[in-house]
């Protein structure tokens, strides 16, 4: 059977808050193309505590376009992604789920996208289906999603064929440039704030401790994420 890979590699189409600022994504040229690792930090944590499952990382350099089916990611704390791309990105996009555990929380499966913290910002208290009504009347629904996510893990091409346009088009504006800051938001069917970042690196950390100091100990309460 055809990998992920070769299913779904082609020329490309170039293309809610952040937490913390720098440059998370390593990026190195090794034997079989570069090998690309996303640093994510998704402390407070998940709303349910699950692990982030399903998980399909996007990428782009204006030219090429490659998807891989990635590792688990921690529902709290940090977790690297890493991965073997055929060029080095420029542009990416992950998308992953929880699934919903009964009497915790809305109980419902939620969605993740590792998203740049602009279109984050600007997603949050919105329902998924006002942050991405589609194009031409036509849409990928919250629930349907979630279950092309699944199916997509399975290997049903069909599957992966659809959240491959739908990352292309409807999720365009949502990209980030690996080399810079990134936020992790989640789309559930109540409203909520962005619930993850990128970790920063070492030097950027004095830069993060004067803005929290320049900012009078400014809190953001609660998680961001948009309801369905």
């Amino acid at each position: 059977m055809p990998s992920i890979r070769q299913l779904l590699r082609s020329a490309a189409l170039t293309i809610g808050l952040s937490l913390a600022v720098g440059a998370t994504a390593g990026i190195a040229p090794v034997a079989a193309g570069f090998q690309v690792d996303y640093a994510i930090d998704m402390t407070p944590g998940t709303s349910s505590g699950n692990d982030i499952t399903h998980v399909f990382i996007f990428e782009s350099d204006g030219i090429q376009f490659n998807v891989d089916e990635g590792t688990t990611i921690a529902g709290t704390g940090a977790t690297t992604l890493v991965h073997l791309s055929p060029f080095a990105p420029t542009s990416a996009l992950i998308a992953g789920l929880t699934r919903g555990v009964p009497g915790l929380g809305d109980g419902k499966d939620h969605i993740y996208l590792v998203n740049n913290p602009g279109f984050s910002r600007s997603s949050a208290g919105f329902k998924w289906s006002e942050v991405f009504p589609g194009s031409g009347g036509t849409r990928v629904r919250h629930e349907e999603f979630i279950n092309l996510l699944v199916d997509a893990s399975a290997g049903n091409a069909p599957a992966l064929a659809a959240i491959r346009d739908f990352a292309i088009n409807d999720a365009a504006a949502a990209w980030f440039d690996p080399n810079g800051a990134f936020a992790v938001t989640e789309f559930s069917i109540v409203p909520a704030d962005p619930v993850g970042h990128n970790v920063p690196v070492p030097g950027t950390l004095a830069l993060l401790a004067l803005g929290l100091a320049g900012a009078g100990g400014f809190r953001r309460s609660g998680r961001q994420r948009a309801s369905s």
